[in-house]
């Protein structure tokens, strides 16, 4: 069959969509009127902009009541990416004045404040991911899929200086746009490291750059030795060759972007007992089909580019297809033409997803706090990867004790299991217990519109985690659940 689709069915999805998008489309039980939707909805979605903490306020002034700030903040917006104060506005479900929409032709990355690093392109669902890790400051953490790296530094600015936030992918060149990301902000807390995320242990990572701490070697300009560079050029050689891929079962560990300081504070883990050397929170951002991601889906003719987190068209034209974009985002048919959730049987990404998930929490520490979120509406990818880790790393009490706790599934914005936690908790990532409520009741009220959960789950446990759907809330569409490791000595059962 052809890739334009032949059938009155098949014509109600978007008639841009192949044959084999259709195909996956159906699969995954994802209805026409999702994508219907969608076309209808996509013109009145508003980009959203990350306000940092730096932010310059313009009169330079005492910040004065947190009205004061919000108008001032929106209003430099406004005055920078040339457009009207009225359609700057603060979103009211996410730490107040961190998030702003703006409208969605605006250009966010030209803008002085993007290149300056006070603001940073990022949907409102992507930072709501890291408002329910809720990392504290002096933490250490990991974001396992850590390109192009908003999430990363939106969690190197929770932390704060005498945190750390650790960066990987398996990619060279999307972790060189992780570090522009880093760079341009000032971030100097974090580190990225080439680095399988089914595989990375931290106490290696301690290993790989802790080995000329102490010693006269000289840095370069990205805190990297003449060795390391010519080990990260390997890498890079071996990823375009196809010798270095996701699945391949290797455990290198090799520095993209480090300071000195973070060099030294991350080489402290050599040495020390397997149990510290784990992450006080971790997030998997997983490798997904981004089948609900408005930044990778074309709906109509209309759509010269997407929306994007942190990136904008230069040349003005059309963008990439979805045929290229199927071979790019893993939707291929060859691998997913049986249910991943059928008789046991995982798709090489389903796979690659649960690996990524359970060494994310093999990584935490006891106490600890994991969130994994990806931008798919499949059921396969979201409530099932979460189910099946639940059940590797609970099911026997060995495998508890080896993990050194209960993996305990949470509400992504609840956390009472924090409540004996005393470290400092940045405004960037705290919500007030309305706001924590608006946006429980806002999603819940959302609920399962297309069946897709409802479906997929078979009439087993639907709730694994939350729905950003855009009609709900006007973002992106991302799937967040959050996993809490309580220490089995505190475990009743």
């Amino acid at each position: 069959m052809d890739g334009g689709g032949s059938n009155a069915q098949e014509c109600e999805y978007p008639r841009v969509f192949t044959w084999e998008l259709i195909q996956y489309c159906r699969l995954h039980h994802l209805p026409p009127r999702l994508f219907q939707d969608l076309v209808a909805l996509l013109p009145s979605v508003p980009r959203y902009v990350r306000v940092r903490s730096g932010f310059p306020l313009q009169d330079g002034g005492p910040a004065g009541p947190i009205s004061k700030v919000i108008d001032r903040i929106c209003e430099g917006v406004a005055v920078d990416l040339g457009v009207s104060r009225s359609k700057v506005n603060v979103v009211s479900w996410l730490p107040i004045p961190y998030c702003v929409s703006v409208p969605r032709g605006a250009s966010i990355v030209r803008s002085k404040l993007h290149r300056s690093g006070a603001i940073s392109a990022m949907d409102a669902a992507s930072m709501a991911a890291v408002v329910a890790l809720r990392p504290r400051r002096g933490e250490i953490v990991w974001d396992v899929c850590c390109s192009p790296g908003m999430k990363l530094s939106f969690m190197a600015d929770a932390v704060g200086t005498k945190g750390l936030a650790v960066g990987t992918d398996i990619s060279v060149d999307r972790l060189f746009v992780a570090r522009s990301v880093l760079k341009r902000h000032g971030i100097h807390n974090a580190c990225i490291l080439v680095a399988d995320g089914k595989l990375f242990q931290a106490k290696a990572a301690a290993e790989a750059v802790g080995a000329e701490v102490g010693t006269l070697v000289k840095y370069g300009h990205n805190g990297l030795s003449a060795r390391e560079e010519r080990r990260l050029r390997q890498c890079r050689k071996r990823w375009h060759s196809g010798d270095l891929v996701r699945g391949s079962e290797r455990a290198d560990v090799a520095p993209v972007y480090i300071t000195e300081a973070v060099r030294e504070r991350l080489a402290g883990f050599y040495g020390e007992a397997d149990g510290c050397c784990r992450f006080d929170r971790v997030l998997v951002d997983a490798e997904c089909s981004h089948d609900g991601s408005l930044a990778h889906l074309f709906l109509n003719d209309d759509d010269k580019w997407p929306f994007s987190d942190g990136y904008e068209s230069t040349t003005g034209q059309k963008g990439i297809d979805n045929a290229h974009r199927m071979h790019r985002l893993n939707l291929s048919l060859h691998d997913t033409i049986t249910d991943g959730n059928e008789k046991g049987a995982l798709t090489r990404l389903q796979q690659l997803q649960l690996e990524l998930l359970v060494n994310g929490y093999t990584q935490l520490k006891p106490g600890g706090t994991l969130v994994y979120c990806t931008c798919s509406f499949t059921f396969e990818q979201n409530e099932f990867i979460v189910s099946e880790m639940l059940r590797a790393v609970n099911g026997t009490a060995e495998s508890r004790e080896k993990q050194g706790g209960e993996a305990v599934l949470c509400h992504p914005f609840e956390y009472e299991h924090e409540a004996g936690q005393t470290a400092e908790l940045s405004e960037e990532v705290r919500l007030a217990d309305a706001q924590a409520a608006q946006l429980r009741q806002e999603l819940e009220k959302a609920g399962d519109p297309y069946g897709v959960v409802t479906v997929g789950a078979h009439g087993g446990e639907t709730f694994m985690g939350v729905r950003f759907w855009p009609h709900a809330l006007k973002t992106s569409f991302q799937f967040v659940s959050k996993i809490w490791k309580k220490p089995l000595e505190t475990s009743t059962g």
